[in-house]
């Protein structure tokens, strides 16, 4: 009886070991995933006669207006990550509010998110969101308000064909006003979240925020 008592309570303390060494390896990990993302960008431009009256545009391609529209903080981070990544890019950064007071004047950045979320345990926290990154090197600011005002579908199932909205309407209107750049790059992630261990020092909000912002850099480089 006296080893069978033995047996056990060795098992019980090597269990014990087990559990903890599991219990801080996942309170020190830390990542990012989504269940469904995707990113495109179409980068037409017409080849016009000199003669014609095709314009271009932006006015200032130097400068890049950037609008968050998600709930904070999450919008704080993000407006940090993408000016960090325009300015790395050579370009300036400038963050507006009334979006249709600067189209067509620079290059055009939106981020839009309206599903946000949180969770976590006693070993780690999460917070997610479910957006839409929008990218017009031609400054196209209008047609994304309209896309998102004119009922725009959110849900995993329709966030992709949603997203496509984006660009297919700045490139009808840009072909109407006879602007010759029409470069679009549109992203878009269905429950980005990030997993931050409670032994982690990384912010969940940073991660998600760098992880939107990376894409913006892939958008710059190309156009």
């Amino acid at each position: 009886m006296d080893l069978m008592k033995r047996v056990v309570l060795v098992l019980g303390i090597a269990v014990l070991i087990v559990l903890s060494i599991v219990g801080i390896a996942v309170a020190s990990e830390s990542y990012v995933i989504s269940d469904y993302s995707g990113a495109s960008m179409n980068g037409r431009t017409t080849i016009v006669d000199s003669n014609s009256n095709w314009t271009s545009a932006p006015k200032d391609p130097n400068v890049v207006y950037i609008a968050v529209w998600a709930p904070k903080p999450y919008q704080v981070y993000i407006e940090d990550a993408l000016v960090k990544v325009v300015r790395e890019r050579g370009l300036k950064p400038v963050l507006v509010g009334n979006v249709t007071m600067y189209d067509l004047r620079g290059r055009f950045v939106m981020f839009y998110s309206p599903m946000v979320g949180h969770g976590g345990s006693v070993l780690y926290r999460m917070v997610s969101l479910s957006g839409i990154l929008y990218y017009s090197y031609a400054g196209d600011a209008k047609s994304a308000v309209d896309t998102i005002n004119h009922g725009l579908e959110f849900s995993e199932s329709a966030i992709s064909k949603s997203s496509e909205k984006f660009c297919q309407a700045s490139m009808n209107r840009l072909m109407k006003l006879k602007v010759a750049n029409q470069t679009c790059g549109v992203a878009y992630w269905w429950n980005l979240r990030a997993k931050v261990g409670k032994l982690s020092r990384a912010n969940p909000y940073e991660m998600i925020a760098n992880e939107i912002a990376s894409q913006l850099d892939q958008f710059l480089t190309s156009s």
